[in-house]
């Protein structure tokens, strides 16, 4: 039905039969249940007909045809033919009427206002006319054959009705396969022969084009799944048949658990939600899955991406252990961001370093980006002209960045404008600026480079983001208005630097449609106990910003508001929309006169629930800066340093000031002490063979120029032995132990075009080294290591080895080896090809005497260079974090800086604290509403005052969540 293979009917009869069949039959087919004269299609006069045997089974829209008896076919009919075999009829010149019918009765139509036209009786029309909405594919035929079979109308049934019932379907045929797995099927039996293997869970119809062919034609869409293979058909069957039993019974084992819960009287309320929710999870997994091996089952095969879940059950207090355990491990965020600020401090000087000296007027320093919306924002009112998606404006890891990361801020004092790069921008950037100054004395080639293209954005953006403030969703999950006051945060400075009043009206709420099984929907009041929102339902609700304190115009000439509306509905919907107010001149106005109003409309998934429930919304607000503000911002960051060095005490009482401040804080760099060494190696590898004096030999290797490593020379059926030989001009420094393992395998074939054949020899094949390796350092500098290994070449089972080779060919072989050196953690690996001819075993080695007149070289051994680089680890420990501080490492041109140094620690610390505050202050104003719509009862039970304001101040001293949060 998806045009996969198209059969003409020729004018008069086709019949369909057997593909094995020795009887005449315009269409053969092959699988279960297909005679050799199914059935034929009569083609005359421009109708086609359909007739077929008792005994053949042949569906016609879903229903088994009456045998021996003509149907007439439209356009558009499923046709299944046995068990597998699914067509969709297709007449051309059908189509063609009802098309130019279509085209009489438009003018019609819009005439009478929408009432049908009379000429177009429906007696007239074809019973499942192509123009109809749906069109049809093999899952939909499948599906309506079997409901008809069944005898259910799939036309007055609901969908979800549809699916329900089949999943009570697919038990009780997976029941009926266990009984006659061991058996032969009751062929007599109709029910079982007609019903088995047509079940479908995916039968919803899928609208698609329909293709036409010039003549008469039925499509087949499922030839594929005929069982031509029993064997391999039988065993994926089995196989899915195994999965489908165990999921059916964690299925069972899940609703009891869950049954067992609601029952549960001795623990506690909140334990057995959170266990409840956790398993309604995992079976939400567990019929999914069961969902897709039904519909594997009816295609009789796998998929290759399939993998088997394995659900896991926790109790309550093994999740609160794992939340927490998760939590821990967001904390070390913050450590690997440290480590990321001070091992790229370096990076940051070079930068302002070269800016200085090109007289550019901006500078460099280090900040958090917050993931998410916040990652890199940005001004609509600057995005009209989509600017910054083109060119260096664009920054692709900040904007695909869903967690806080390191970042750049770039202080613009040319553009008066402030924003963030990702610390590989800054990277990029700086070796352009880095080619500036290479060439910043020769003007032919300087001339090609823009001097102010590597410092800045181009075009800079007119308004900055200065701040946000941050609200919370969770009474927006309870139906319930807020209105609060936020502060505006400044994410540079982490300080609050003005206020404003948010408010969050709902306006109109409608419930989730529940559909009923043949019934209208339920008419009875919702209970009043369920104030929160359901997935499902649709929430209106109107967002006001107003009351803006705290932005004057000292600091900001223009100031607007900007919401996003992924702000509201979580990462799970993908939706850029970003709405902002109106730009308010602060020189002329002032903040209150700042306002946003927005109407929103949201479709409540239940991910964007869980948004709502636990998640919170930026308001960003944007501004044109003023210089003042940009040389507070730079002065900030010099301040914040220096108030960590003057809070700590000082070293001695008896050291001067001049001392002190010269010992303060002077830790060197780890790379200062350890630093990434490089040490070339060169691998000498030679291949011996056992002589007729019973000694091992070197065979020569035959070299075709300087650029050739040469090709070995062996003999058939003699012993072999490999000798490798490694050495250093590194010396001690390089300190090798041992080679620990080596392998050979992956043969290919050379020939004499230059061209590499593969060959079904591609395991490497480990070979076991003496236990004797010599290991020297020599007193030149120089460093050795040396080993011996027997080579059988029949291990690798391959024909090249074991026969002679062509004329002007080569076989190649990979040697691979690992070393054990003693400043490394792990094995270093090597690895390199060599070439090897097979020769006759009693064949002569080459000619000296030729080789004076050839081109060719004959040597002992082949050689390979390699270069290897050992970077040292990055700490792990808090304590020796001031080991990666680059800050004072010399940079050529510091001078200029006059001791300025980019952030620190503090960076992040500031972030941390940030996220803290702002959260915590949301989650203050949220609990305010909360509380209020809720207002406490009055108590009831037995305990003091007193006692209950003890217990109440216990509680609240806990500790809940890592530290910092």
């Amino acid at each position: 039905m998806s045009e996969c293979l198209v059969y003409q009917l020729k004018l008069g009869r086709s019949v369909v039969g057997r593909l094995d069949s020795d009887k005449p039959a315009a269409i053969r087919l092959s699988g279960q249940n297909i005679l050799e004269e199914h059935c034929f299609f009569d083609n005359e006069n421009g109708a086609v007909t359909i007739q077929a045997p008792a005994n053949s089974i042949t569906f016609l829209n879903g229903k088994r045809i009456v045998p021996n008896q003509a149907h007439k076919l439209h356009s558009g009919f499923r046709i299944i033919l046995g068990e597998h075999h699914v067509f969709r009829f297709n007449n051309p010149e059908e189509v063609r009427k009802q098309r130019d019918r279509q085209k009489l009765l438009s003018p019609a139509m819009e005439e009478g206002e929408g009432e049908p036209s009379g000429n177009a009786s429906p007696a007239t029309r074809p019973e499942s006319p192509v123009e109809s909405a749906v069109d049809v594919d093999w899952n939909y035929a499948k599906r309506e054959a079997a409901l008809h079979l069944a005898g259910l109308d799939p036309n007055k049934m609901p969908d979800d009705q549809l699916d329900t019932l089949y999943e009570k379907i697919t038990k009780v045929k997976t029941l009926r396969g266990r009984r006659f797995e061991n058996g032969s099927r009751p062929e007599s039996s109709a029910s079982y022969s007609q019903l088995d293997d047509m079940w479908s869970e995916a039968g919803r119809p899928v609208q698609n084009s329909v293709t036409f062919t010039d003549d008469t034609s039925v499509a087949d869409n499922q030839n594929s799944v005929v069982n031509d293979d029993g064997a391999s058909n039988a065993t994926a069957s089995a196989q899915i048949r195994e999965m489908q039993e165990q999921l059916e019974t964690q299925r069972v084992e899940f609703e009891n658990r869950l049954s067992a819960i609601d029952d549960g009287q001795g623990r506690e309320a909140e334990d057995l939600k959170v266990e409840k929710e956790h398993m309604e999870l995992q079976l939400i997994v567990v019929q999914a899955q069961m969902k897709r091996l039904l519909e594997m089952r009816g295609r009789g095969k796998i998929d290759d991406d399939f993998v088997a879940f394995e659900p896991a059950i926790y109790t309550a207090k093994q999740l609160r252990l794992i939340r927490k355990v998760l939590d821990k491990w967001r904390a070390h965020r913050a450590f690997s961001m440290a480590e990321t600020v001070l091992s790229n401090a370096v990076t940051v000087k070079e930068a302002n370093i070269i800016s200085k000296e090109l007289g550019k007027d901006v500078t460099y320093n280090f900040t958090i980006a917050a993931g998410g919306s916040l990652a890199a924002p940005s001004s609509s009112l600057d995005s009209i002209a989509s600017l910054d998606e083109f060119g260096d404006v664009a920054d692709p890891v900040l904007a695909s960045a869903t967690q806080p990361s390191v970042g750049i801020k770039v202080v613009d004092r040319v553009n008066n404008a402030i924003y963030v790069w990702s610390l590989d921008r800054l990277i990029q950037q700086l070796q352009k600026m880095r080619n500036l100054t290479t060439f910043i004395d020769r003007p032919q080639v300087s001339q090609h480079f823009s001097t102010a293209q590597p410092f800045y954005d181009s075009p800079a953006p007119v308004y900055s983001f200065i701040g946000n403030s941050l609200i919370s969703l969770a009474p927006l999950a309870r139906k319930l208005s807020a209105t609060s006051t936020v502060p505006i945060f400044c994410r540079y400075t982490s300080e609050a630097i003005g206020s404003c009043r948010v408010d969050i009206k709902v306006a109109n709420v409608i419930a989730p449609i529940k559909r009923g099984y043949g019934s209208n929907a339920s008419t009875r009041a919702s209970s009043p106990i369920s104030n929160n929102l359901q997935p499902g339902s649709k929430v209106s609700c109107i967002m006001t910003v107003d009351q803006v304190k705290g932005l004057g115009s000292n600091d900001f000439a223009s100031v607007h508001i900007q919401v996003r509306l992924a702000s509201l509905t979580g990462p799970s919907v993908h939706n850029r929309d970003v709405y902002a107010s109106p730009t308010v001149d602060l020189v002329t106005s002032g903040s209150s006169e700042l306002k946003f109003r927005r109407t929103f409309q949201l479709a409540v998934t239940s991910k964007v629930l869980m948004h709502m429930r636990e998640g919170y919304a930026p308001i960003e607000f944007f501004a044109a800066l003023q210089p003042t503000y940009l040389e507070r911002m730079e002065r900030w960051d010099e301040m914040r340093d220096q108030r960590n060095v003057l809070t700590k005490p000082p070293p001695s009482r008896t050291l001067s000031a001049n001392s002190a401040t010269s010992t303060q804080g002077m830790r060197r760099s780890e790379n200062d002490f350890v630093v990434e060494q490089t040490h070339d190696v060169v691998a000498w590898l030679s291949v011996c063979e056992l002589s007729a004096e019973g000694k091992y030999a070197p065979v020569p290797v035959i070299s075709a120029g300087h650029l050739d490593p040469g090709s070995f020379s062996l003999h058939q059926g003699l012993q072999r032995k490999l000798q490798l030989t490694l050495s250093s001009n590194s010396g001690k420094q390089l300190p090798w132990i041992a080679v620990t393992k080596l392998k050979l395998g992956n043969i290919r074939l050379l020939d004499a075009k230059g061209r590499t054949h593969e060959s079904e020899s591609r395991e490497l094949v480990e070979v076991k080294i003496h236990k004797q390796q010599n290991v020297e350092f020599k007193p030149d500098g120089t460093g050795t290591l040396t080993i011996e290994a027997p080579w059988d070449s029949s291990a690798h089972e391959s024909p090249l080895l074991n026969r002679t080779t062509a004329s002007g060919q080569r076989i190649l072989l990979q040697v691979q080896w690992w070393v054990d050196i003693d400043t490394c953690l792990d094995r270093v690996q090597f690895s390199m090809d060599m070439a090897v001819t097979m020769r006759a075993r009693d064949a002569g080695g080459p000619s000296r005497f030729a080789s004076i007149f050839s081109s060719n070289k004959h040597l002992s051994k082949s050689s390979a260079i390699f270069t290897l680089k050992m970077t040292p680890p990055l700490t792990r420990s808090a304590k020796d974090l001031w080991r990666l501080d680059t800050s004072e490492k010399y940079v050529r041109g510091e001078e200029s800086l006059i001791g300025w140094k980019p952030r620190g620690i503090s960076v992040v610390e500031d972030y941390e604290r940030l996220v803290a505050t702002e959260r915590r202050s949301a989650d203050v104003q949220a609990i305010k509403v909360i509380l209020a719509a809720n207002p406490p009862s009055s108590y009831s039970g037995g305990k003091s005052h007193d006692m209950l304001t003890k217990e109440s101040l216990e509680l609240w001293k806990k500790k809940f969540g890592h530290k910092g949060r």
